[in-house]
């Protein structure tokens, strides 16, 4: 089977040759530039430079190369920002990570060092992000509707993003991918509603400003919604018939529960979320919908569901209620499971060799039967995992994965 087929087979809920895997296939499922440097190297690809195309979580793009070594089925069809500003469309070297290796930082990316160590990128003179001394991401430090409190601020930074130059790297990017693979393609959408108001408001604000000034908080996720319909119009007519599946994303969970109430999930975000899908599938019935939502989402499932969501990630089974034995038997006929393929909180960093394995295995044994499932670990590789661990990982996956092998 090609690899499409085999991520088409895995939604429509099927066994394939193999459990499809992924590798770099979304902004969750990707690996940080640092061990992304060391698993070129271990592969004998070290003349490689690392592109770094999300500055925020410093993730390097998979090369061909490298998904073919990693057995990956998928490949994302990468927005133009790069993140604060930045763009994939050009490059620029930077030796952030103090190795011998290039990398590359997408166009814009000019951090500056302070006295303390800390690293800041600014734009017009406003400090937009942070990284600490010793760190390896970038952390939000601006937040343009703070202290809003009318309708015309909300205006002034809502709005369709999608330009036609963005449309036109939309379209060569794909080209390309076509024409060299045959890859399933994930379309990297976005339109988020929670996690737009913390980027926006502040989290703290956000939560808070959802109980005290409710009636401004719909207003500004209407200008949102109505935004990304704008933006959906446009990139569906670009690239909607040759993508596979188009993701969308609002963390909803936390490590022990679920971020908002259900009452407040279902009345507020819900509706807004249904109004996405049901605009998605009136366009482009034959699209799988794809949701990345974090943590503890257990009482969600059966919405998500409701509204038209196919495929579920980073299925967080080390978050309360979110028992993979649990998740199969209930929703493991209505919904694909994307992720939750090995613990990047526990075993994946501090494991063994053996530990990783067993624990590839025993997921794969509760989710692959029936399809609907596509392994990935929960989660982005972090920068300590070394490249040893992350072939075991994968070729764990491909071997045991295989219809022959279980």
């Amino acid at each position: 089977m090609t690899s499409r087929e085999r991520i088409v087979s895995a939604m429509r809920h099927s066994e394939s040759d193999r459990v499809p895997i992924d590798l770099g296939g979304m902004r969750s499922t990707g690996i940080h530039a640092a061990a992304y440097r060391r698993l070129c190297d271990l592969l004998g690809f070290s003349e490689l430079s690392v592109k770094v195309f999300d500055v925020h979580q410093m993730l390097a793009h998979v090369d061909e190369c490298v998904r073919k070594e990693i057995h990956s089925d998928v490949i994302e069809l990468k927005r133009l920002n790069g993140g604060f500003g930045t763009r994939i469309d050009s490059w620029v070297e930077c030796d952030l990570f103090k190795h011998s290796s290039k990398y590359l930082f997408p166009q814009g990316f000019d951090p500056k060092k302070e006295e303390d160590g800390s690293l800041v990128i600014s734009r017009d003179g406003i400090e937009v992000a942070r990284m600490p001394q010793g760190g390896h991401y970038f952390d939000r430090s601006y937040f343009p509707l703070h202290g809003a409190t009318g309708r015309e601020e909300i205006d002034m930074v809502v709005g369709p993003k999608l330009t036609d130059q963005e449309t036109e790297f939309l379209k060569r990017q794909l080209a390309k991918i076509r024409n060299s693979t045959e890859c399933a393609v994930i379309g990297a959408f976005g339109g988020n509603f929670l996690e737009a108001g913390h980027s926006l408001f502040g989290y703290q604000e956000f939560m808070e400003r959802l109980i005290t000034d409710l009636p401004l908080m719909e207003y500004f996720l209407d200008r949102l919604l109505e935004s990304y319909q704008i933006d959906l119009e446009r990139y569906l007519a670009a690239v909607g018939d040759e993508i596979d599946i188009i993701q969308i994303g609002d963390d909803y969970g936390t490590q022990e529960n679920t971020a908002i109430s259900p009452r407040v999930f279902r009345s507020i975000f819900k509706p807004r979320l249904k109004a996405v899908c049901d605009f998605i599938h009136s366009r482009k019935p034959e699209l799988f919908i794809f949701l990345h939502s974090c943590g503890s989402i257990y009482p969600f499932i059966p919405d998500f569901i409701d509204v038209g969501i196919q495929i579920l990630n980073p299925v967080q089974t080390d978050a309360r209620n979110m028992e993979p034995e649990r998740l199969k038997r209930e929703f493991g006929k209505d919904i694909v499971f994307w992720g939750g393929g090995c613990d990047t909180q526990h075993t994946l960093p501090f494991g063994s060799l053996k530990e990783v394995e067993d624990d590839v295995k025993k997921r794969i044994d509760i989710f692959a039967p029936g399809g609907g499932f596509v392994f990935a670990p929960i989660h982005n590789i972090q920068t300590e995992i070394p490249p040893e661990k992350i072939m075991t990982l994968f070729d764990c996956a491909c071997e045991y994965g295989s219809n022959n092998a279980r």
